[in-house]
């Protein structure tokens, strides 16, 4: 089937709204149940994509792909998972302060360290070599294609965050995040329960950065920016954190909206797409954010529906 018909501008951009949607639903558990403010999202995502990247180009491997690809992409991911059992580990009995600051500082580490390993990563030059795990023909054939594997890895994640809600391991997580002490004092382990939780997270967040090197097909320290984490979570936080479907509904009002409709289709000077668009668009999140606290702080879907249900039951 021929492609031709199809924007090649709009397959990246549905993919970067697929892969930012991947990423607002593991930081909903995170942030939106447990209540773990991970303010370096970027910096699990990054480890997956550069150890991923490292071992596909660096590594002489015996076999080709695509068992090259599932043994760089189960590194890459239990990298990040080892990576978040350790930060979370850090940060499990600090304050909210403490863990923005904590993950923020980690998530700075991983953009140092890639800059400052040049042997391995390229360093601010960057690195190329990466590639599709098939060959179907044309490069957009091949995207197209990504994008569609990505989707379904994304449906997963959903399919498991819904699941997540309506277990007693659920439970635990709201528990956790409401009230810390009084689910101490029943007897559960709150720390073991974070640690576990930010493990499992940062690891998905590492196989959506390896994913997202295939596409890319070369390692750019300027992809490990605070852009990942802000557009995480101001479509998070727009959506609705409580909710399941909040970060879906959030990312494609802002990524969605930014990415594909005004940066692809709205007739701009072509000068501002090197600084301009890429300030603008920090800029607009920020700004969505703030009026979002400011006026619906519960974000556009508004709190979980066990919230509003309790809150018929007892007339409030």
């Amino acid at each position: 089937m021929s492609l031709d018909w199809l924007d090649a501008f709009l397959i990246s951009g549905l993919y970067k709204v697929v892969m930012v949607i991947g990423l607002a639903l593991l930081l909903h558990l995170q942030l939106g149940l447990a209540r773990v403010a991970n303010f370096g999202v970027v910096g699990f995502w990054g480890i997956g994509l550069y150890v991923f990247g490292v071992l596909y180009v660096r590594v002489d491997w015996p076999f080709g792909d695509p068992w090259q690809f599932f043994v760089c992409a189960a590194a890459a991911t239990l990298a990040a998972g080892v990576a978040g059992l350790v930060v979370g580990w850090l940060i499990a009995d600090l304050n909210t302060d403490g863990v923005l600051v904590g993950t923020l500082g980690f998530a700075t580490g991983v953009q140092i360290l890639a800059t400052a390993e040049d042997d391995l990563t390229g360093g601010a030059r960057g690195m190329g070599g990466l590639g599709f795990p098939y060959d179907i023909g044309k490069v957009k054939d091949n995207e197209f294609l990504w994008l569609i594997i990505t989707t379904l890895v994304v449906i997963a994640i959903l399919a498991y965050v819904w699941r997540v809600h309506r277990s007693p391991y659920g439970r635990l997580l709201i528990a956790v995040g409401a009230n810390e002490p009084l689910a101490r004092s029943l007897g559960k382990s709150t720390f073991r329960t974070k640690l576990w939780l930010f493990a499992v997270t940062s690891g998905a967040m590492g196989l959506l950065g390896a994913m997202n090197g295939v596409m890319v097909r070369y390692l750019d320290i300027g992809s490990l920016g605070v852009g990942v984490t802000l557009a995480a979570m101001v479509g998070l936080v727009l959506g609705g954190t409580a909710r399941v479907w909040g970060a879906v509904v959030g990312v494609i009002l802002t990524v969605g909206l930014f990415d594909i409709v005004i940066q692809s289709y709205l007739p701009l000077p072509r000068e501002w797409y090197t600084q301009a668009i890429p300030v603008l668009r920090e800029a607009a999140f920020g700004l969505a954010l703030m009026v979002v606290l400011l006026f619906r702080p519960l974000g556009v879907l508004g709190d979980m529906r066990r919230d509003r249900l309790m809150g018929k039951i007892h007339g409030r």
